[in-house]
């Protein structure tokens, strides 16, 4: 049992530590991952570990906008406007957070074969486990290239983030964009031949390996097979998952049909957007741009969860963001927070549709209003074509993940297209889409570069 607690342990010892460091000594026990019990143990420690940067990618974008209360929390106030320091406080967050979950998955997949697998059933669990723990990787790998990593479309050339495939100690450089997309297509290819089989949203499951691989190939701009990849999953799951019956059960701790992948950590679920809260009586520190809350119509479902009305003598009449920040203003228990969901499968195959030509618009907008049907919401323009069906599509997309930090990544990727909707987000090409890389990262590596518009020494000192 020790040694298994001292698996758990390591990726939070890890955080503080370059991913250069030389730590493998914690992970050379042969008999610390001996059954697949042991394996699922571990796994769930990287789970909980993955950084939980929804809120704060939202705050960036234009999900919000600030009340009386912002100036009272200086740091989200520089969060929100793009002070350099808030996005450096997030950098040394989330990039060390990401390798240590990587680091798990690593040592777990080193150990996996090493497990005497005697029954149908354990060999079915070994096949799964190695199947997360490559998505896993991958999942991890796509969050830090979209936010340390020039966009493909400038470029496949520039660099990208660090590979790591064992638990030995590397001073590597930084790899291309177009390499480190390659690895990640990579890692979900190999989860997708191991004829993963499980369903609990709970965990990466086999849904959860296609729609990442959709995603990530959206990203590539290979539309057609972003597009087949996404749909796939819409022929399987169905439309009737839009209803507004399993809508509502995305934010009342069930499970439902839409769900993919949850983050299903109850005691740091509780805290999952309590930044925004000033007081509960008196009114948060941000509300719902009054333009989009005006976006919902009566019918639409997502209206009731997604925007809070409220009133205050020191605000007026507000509308606050709902889902599981509306969860805590009832005083009901945040049992998970989704992180995939099938919703996001018809906005990967809508958006590559558009972009892949021939007939893919004309299937963009019939998926799309299909989807809106199910919401309750009016559908959009039959006749939309080129740029203005995509703009179309992802403001539909705003509104379905409003709050959920999914606008952060679409500003950056689409940023010629949406342009900078205020001067506070900074325009195409700005250095601060490119987070810092953390200083503890280059100090034992002479190989690690910093972003540009970044000095190396930056805000640590």
């Amino acid at each position: 049992m020790k040694k298994i607690i001292s698996y758990l342990a390591a990726p939070l010892l890890l955080t503080g530590c370059s991913l250069d460091i030389p730590y493998d000594n914690q992970f050379t026990d042969p008999d610390a991952i001996a059954t697949t019990e042991n394996g699922r143990e571990m796994i769930a420690s990287s789970y909980s570990s993955l950084p939980a940067t929804g809120f704060d990618l939202a705050v960036l974008s234009d999900d919000f906008i600030p009340t009386y209360w912002a100036s009272r929390n200086p740091s989200l106030s520089n969060q929100y406007n793009w002070q350099p320091s808030a996005l450096h406080d997030l950098s040394i967050y989330a990039w060390p957070q990401y390798y240590s979950v990587i680091s798990t998955a690593n040592a777990l997949l080193e150990r996996l074969p090493g497990i005497t697998a005697a029954t149908d059933a354990d060999r079915r669990e070994v096949a799964d486990l190695t199947a997360e723990a490559y998505t896993l990787k991958a999942y991890c790998y796509f969050q830090l290239l979209r936010l340390f990593a020039a966009d493909p479309a400038d470029g496949l050339d520039n660099e990208g983030i660090v590979i790591k495939n064992s638990l030995t100690m590397d001073n590597l450089p930084r790899a291309t964009v177009g390499a480190t997309i390659d690895e990640i297509r990579r890692l979900l290819e190999e989860a997708i031949a191991t004829g993963h089989s499980g369903t609990d949203p709970s965990w990466l499951t086999a849904d959860a390996t296609t729609l990442l691989l959709a995603e990530v190939e959206l990203y590539a701009g290979n539309f057609q097979r972003a597009a087949t990849l996404a749909s796939s999953l819409l022929d399987k799951r169905g439309y009737e998952c839009f209803s507004p019956s399993v809508y509502r059960t995305l934010w009342e701790r069930k499970s439902c049909e839409e769900q993919i992948f949850i983050y299903n950590v109850p005691d740091q679920s509780q805290t999952y957007y309590q930044g925004i809260v000033y007081d509960t009586t008196t009114g948060d520190y941000y509300s719902v741009s009054p333009s989009l809350a005006m976006e919902y119509t009566d019918t639409d479902c997502r209206k009731e969860w997604t925007i809070c009305p409220f009133s205050s003598q020191a605000l007026g009449s507000q509308s606050f963001i709902g889902k599981y920040n509306l969860l805590r203003r009832e005083k009901r228990e945040i049992m998970f927070v989704n992180k995939m969901r099938l919703s996001a499968a018809l906005f990967t195959a809508a958006e590559a549709w558009a972009q892949a030509g021939g007939d893919g618009p004309q299937k963009a907008i019939v998926a799309l209003n299909r989807f809106l049907d199910r919401r309750g919401a009016d559908p959009v323009d039959t006749s939309l074509s080129g740029d203005a069906l995509l703009k179309e599509i992802l403001h539909q997309k705003h509104l379905e993940f409003l709050g959920e930090g999914q606008r952060y990544f679409d500003l950056k990727h689409y940023s010629r297209l949406l342009g900078s909707t205020s001067g506070r987000i900074p325009a195409p090409g700005d250095y601060r889409w490119l987070w810092p890389i953390p200083k503890d990262e280059y100090l034992y590596n002479d190989n690690m570069t910093q972003n540009p518009g970044w000095p190396k020494d930056s805000f640590n000192d």
